[in-house]
């Protein structure tokens, strides 16, 4: 069950961080785990925060968000940053815009142990999702997944569209696996090159999703929902669309801990860095965070800590 997680970023202290990382011990990661993903490290969690930025390679260790690397602003669809977050098969998984898929392991759930260790793994394929946005993620055939799709907002149409659309993280591959969801490649018969931006659940529990034509002088775009994605959905106003919405400007996803402790608290973040989401996983608190400017992008990554109860 998916839930909305509030939470307080106050400040907290960030003295280090307790990580393992290389090539030896990521292979005994990976075959203790059992998993196809390749395993990047092993967080041992505690009061201080694990923190990560996302390189050209995947995540990196920093001291803190404001450690992070002289990155460039860039328009949020070209920039790499935690689309949204879940919790699936007790693992807590991210989608990263423009990258792949990050899953964070408690090894307490492999060992039937308590514990505040977490083995971080990514499935990912260079140049495989970086041409495209990924803005929605979704849960397909009990798959986390991700539509992919080419976001012409804020300049020229460079690639070709994504065939298939939809990746999916999966049990038996250490790379996203393409999908094709019916529903989602039934286009308008006006002709045109018609694409499947944007897919979203509806607090109406019906499936609502946009398609826009690219590459023409009209750029149309259409609106649909479906109770069920194997199938066409209705074409609907743009005002349904708007009001189908569910997301809060701050979009926090994860599992209630067994004791809810509340609103709990997050290192406080410099001027221009923000918290985008937010999941609990056992005890313990996984933020997304961005550095922002306008429409913009510089830094981004993820943050890792026990929760306390303030």
């Amino acid at each position: 069950m998916l839930l909305l997680i509030p939470f307080l970023a106050l400040a907290c202290s960030a003295k280090g961080a307790n990580i393992e990382s290389n090539a030896e011990t990521a292979d005994d990661w990976q075959e203790y785990a059992n998993l196809p993903w390749p395993a990047l490290a092993r967080l041992k969690t505690g009061e201080n925060p694990i923190w990560f930025e996302f390189g050209q390679d995947g995540p990196n260790l920093i001291e803190s968000a404001s450690a992070a690397s002289l990155t460039p602003y860039v328009p949020w669809p070209h920039a790499k940053y935690v689309t949204a977050m879940a919790v699936w098969n007790g693992f807590l998984v991210m989608a990263v815009n423009r990258d792949g898929f990050l899953v964070l392991v408690p090894s307490g759930a492999l060992s039937q142990s308590e514990t505040t260790e977490l083995i971080l793994y990514r499935s990912a394929e260079e140049n495989l999702w970086d041409p495209y946005t990924a803005e929605s993620f979704f849960i397909w055939e009990d798959k986390p997944a991700v539509l992919l799709y080419r976001n012409d907002f804020f300049g020229e149409l460079t690639a070709p569209a994504p065939d298939p659309r939809v990746y999916t993280l999966d049990f038996s591959s250490p790379v996203p696996v393409g999908a094709y969801v019916p529903a989602l490649e039934i286009f308008p018969s006006n002709g045109g090159s018609w694409e499947t931006e944007l897919l979203r659940r509806g607090p109406d529990g019906l499936w609502y999703y946009r398609m826009k034509e690219k590459g023409q002088a009209r750029n149309a775009t259409a609106y649909f929902r479906t109770a069920d994605l194997n199938v066409e959905g209705e074409r609907i106003s743009f005002g349904e669309w708007m009001n189908s919405d569910p997301q809060s400007p701050l979009a926090a996803y994860g599992e209630a801990p067994e004791n809810d402790p509340g609103n709990f608290s997050l290192p406080a973040l410099d001027e221009g860095f923000v918290y985008t989401g937010a999941a609990v996983i056992g005890n313990v608190v996984v933020a997304s965070w961005e550095e922002q400017q306008e429409a913009g992008v510089g830094a981004a990554g993820f943050m890792v800590v026990n929760f306390t109860i303030p």
